[in-house]
């Protein structure tokens, strides 16, 4: 008996293609949690100086006050840079490809920019100088991120604050409260919030956690943060750009792709470092 079986035509039959997929990107995240500044000034640097302090003291009748200088010092400096991409799309490509590409490119040009903003912005973390807690190849544990909380409440930085993590350094954290118990134990309805409100939570008065993979592991081990908006800066001297240029001798369109912006530490003294493993535990 002879069979007609599919290898027979398999070659005269097309391929379904379903939509095309993008590139996983992570949310933008940090942008919201540090001073933004946004008037176009061109790529001049911005500057923060800050004022010395004031010197109340006791004096004997019938003296006079010492005056105290009241001047100001440098603090930090942003400088801005720009950043580009590009992408040329042939007309022929336009016309004939299923999907509606010249679209596609700009969602995933917006979302790589809006990821590659945060992950400059994770990368100051270790320029801050409140403090450091945790120590490399050792997960963090909840005493660090109260002893975190306790450093930038005595050196006086006002709330409220940002505990940024990486999401291996929170898991870490979630799981030694609320799966062994060794830490918090005696707290249930810390450990429900814990489970209920996992990626972004305000577990300790004045202080909101964000849990985000912008922020670079090396070597198995993150810096993340908590911080006062203050302490760190993002400068957006041109906002995400899109620029379309036709090339007629090569009937092309060339999509031109740019963002100026500075990034950088603000007041460095308003944010604690916090260094621990990042990476799925055993």
């Amino acid at each position: 008996m002879t069979l007609s079986k599919y290898s027979d035509i398999a070659a005269l039959v097309e391929d379904i293609y379903e939509g095309a997929y993008f590139v996983l990107r992570a949310n933008n995240a940090l942008v919201r949690t540090v001073t933004v500044f946004n008037e176009n000034r061109g790529m001049a640097p911005r500057k923060a100086t800050v004022y010395s302090a004031a010197n109340v003291r006791a004096f004997a009748e019938g003296d006079s006050v010492t005056a105290t200088a009241f001047n100001r010092t440098a603090l930090s400096t942003l400088t801005p840079a720009r950043y580009a991409d590009q992408v040329i799309l042939t007309d022929q490509r336009i016309a004939t490809d299923p999907q509606d590409v010249r679209a596609d490119v700009a969602l995933e040009m917006g979302a790589a920019f809006a990821e590659f903003v945060d992950a400059k912005i994770a990368s100051d973390f270790a320029n801050l100088t409140g403090g450091a807690l945790g120590t490399a190849n050792s997960a963090l544990t909840w005493a660090h991120i109260l002893r975190a909380r306790a450093l930038l409440h005595n050196a006086k930085v006002p709330a409220p604050y940002f505990c940024a993590l990486h999401p291996y350094q929170w898991l870490r954290l979630v799981e030694s409260a609320a799966l062994s118990g060794t830490e918090l134990k005696q707290a249930p309805a810390f450990q429900d919030a814990l489970v209920s409100t996992y990626f972004v939570a305000s577990l300790i008065g004045g202080v909101t956690f964000v849990v985000t993979p912008s922020i670079p592991v090396d070597s198995n081990n993150a810096v993340g943060a908590m911080y006062s908006p203050l302490a760190l800066a993002y400068d957006e001297r041109r906002p995400f750009n899109l620029r379309p240029q036709r090339d007629e001798a090569r009937e092309a369109l060339t999509l031109n792709f740019s963002l100026w912006f500075a990034h950088g530490v603000w007041r460095p003294t308003m944010g604690v470092k916090l260094t621990g493993l990042a990476t799925l535990p055993n």
